[in-house]
């Protein structure tokens, strides 16, 4: 990113609120095909969900984020705890995101597993959570306060590219593929009061949360839970909030590890780089302007803190609901004669994701797909329920780079993977599960940008 001298900054109302949702120990909790448990036996880091409420100085415009450590959301549960916020608090659907963090070390949450082992916990977990989103938002209104969010780039080298091939076999692979250059964007943003105190941060940033996996069997954010616990330590303990970007094709230069302190380590390296980012932020409403020659023994061009003479306070939302045609894929009745033939449990894991993703896109000859666009004064949110390969926030900022993109994945719902079209030509997993034709990113891509051309 081009150095900037002034930050996107939203001048408004902003409210805050947490709470503690960490799932029982005992509850269903099995992620990964490799996985020798159906079962969580402990806790690593507890799972956390925050909200962050933005409103115009009067009141009358809103937008609600709610954020959820877990896996993945079904649409069906996702679709009424929307509904039930909206109703709640007399909102229109382009005012909620709800954005689960993909940690691979917490539950799907999802009703087709209640019947399995820890199903009953699983059960009752996710009978909650409403009630759990609703206090949160209630919370959020009642901290709300005169507030200025400001946002900058930096950089993080976690996330390497993972579509690889096994140099043995030709194999490909989900792995680190060091051939590849991964995209190392981190998006702080900074929400700070009038006095200039430091009231929560957020940390954007595209790489899938499985530092852990199929040999862990504890409950944890990843390495979210170690990045929020730097970046709050050094923020007096202001709320961090994690926003999961285009990571289809991002993993962490260690992953798939049993160990809890390797998402610890990985943790760390993403909360220190976030502290980098912050530590070079200019207070909130102030901007670096030049201010003429110093004589000296060479001439100096003065650059100094100046305020800036107007901060926006534009809040507005598109929620943007399409059809994209589908790829082919196997019928019900063949995957279920896949199923009974089956004797390995990673090849029955793979199967019955397959029901599954039979089940959520129907018989047609197409399936529906939406996502939100937020604008919050000069940066733009852009979320979608895919897994989008990163090329697609890459674009984004390309195509705005005189202001600021954050790109959120896997929110208000989850659907599939938006790889590469040329991945359609390997047997990488991510195009063998996508479930849209190869155009979809370009498509979603297109159709994101004229949302923020709508907005600006």
């Amino acid at each position: 990113m081009a150095p900037r001298l002034k930050h996107a900054e939203f001048h408004g109302r902003i409210g805050t609120a947490r709470t503690d949702v960490t799932p029982p120990v005992g509850i269903y909790s099995r992620t990964w095909g490799s996985a020798k448990h159906d079962v969580a036996e402990g806790v690593h880091r507890p799972a956390l969900a925050s909200c962050l409420d933005f409103q115009t100085l009067d009141g009358k415009s809103e937008l609600v984020f709610l954020t959820l450590d877990s896996c993945c959301t079904d649409d069906k549960d996702v679709a009424a705890l929307r509904a039930a916020i909206l109703k709640r608090f007399n909102l229109k659907p382009e005012q909620l995101m709800f954005h689960p963090s993909h940690s691979h070390s917490l539950p799907v949450l999802n009703r087709r597993m209640t019947g399995r082992p820890g199903g009953d916990k699983l059960t009752a977990y996710l009978d909650g959570l409403t009630e759990i989103c609703v206090g949160l938002v209630e919370q959020a209104r009642a901290s709300l306060a005169e507030s200025i969010v400001s946002w900058a780039y930096g950089r993080c080298g976690l996330a390497f590219n993972r579509d690889a091939v096994d140099p043995a076999t030709g194999r490909d692979i989900c792995g680190l593929n060091l051939a590849e250059q991964a995209d190392d964007t981190l998006l702080i943003g900074r929400v700070a009061g009038m006095d200039g105190k430091v009231r929560a941060t957020i940390v954007n940033y595209a790489c899938h949360p499985v530092s852990l996996g199929g040999g862990n069997r504890l409950l944890s954010p990843d390495y979210i839970g170690a990045m929020r616990e730097v970046v709050e330590r050094d923020t007096d303990g202001a709320m961090c909030v994690f926003m999961h970007g285009a990571s289809g094709d991002l993993t962490p230069r260690r992953s798939y590890e049993a160990k809890a302190e390797v998402a610890d380590q990985n943790g760390r390296e993403l909360g220190y780089a976030a502290l980098s980012i912050i530590a070079g932020m200019f207070p909130p409403g102030q901007q670096l302007a030049y201010q003429g020659v110093e004589e000296s023994g060479t001439p100096l061009g003065i650059w100094r803190l100046t305020p800036r003479e107007s901060v926006s306070t534009e809040l507005s939302g598109r929620f943007v609901s399409t059809e994209f045609p589908l790829l082919p894929f196997p019928s019900r009745e063949e995957l279920e004669a896949q199923l009974a033939a089956a004797t390995e449990r990673f090849a029955i894991e793979r199967i019955e994701r397959s029901l599954a993703r039979r089940a959520q896109i129907g018989d047609g000859p197409n399936s529906p797909f939406h996502f939100t666009v937020w604008r919050i004064g000069e940066a733009f949110l852009v979320s979608t329920p895919a897994e989008s390969y990163s090329k697609f926030q890459m674009d984004l900022r390309r195509e705005f780079p005189d202001t600021t993109v954050a790109v959120l994945n896997l929110s208000d719902g989850t659907t599939t993977y938006l790889p590469l079209p040329e991945s359609f030509g390997r047997d990488v997993y991510q195009a063998r599960i996508a479930f849209y034709q190869p155009d979809a990113l370009a498509r979603v891509t297109k159709m994101a940008k004229d949302a923020i051309l709508e907005l600006q």
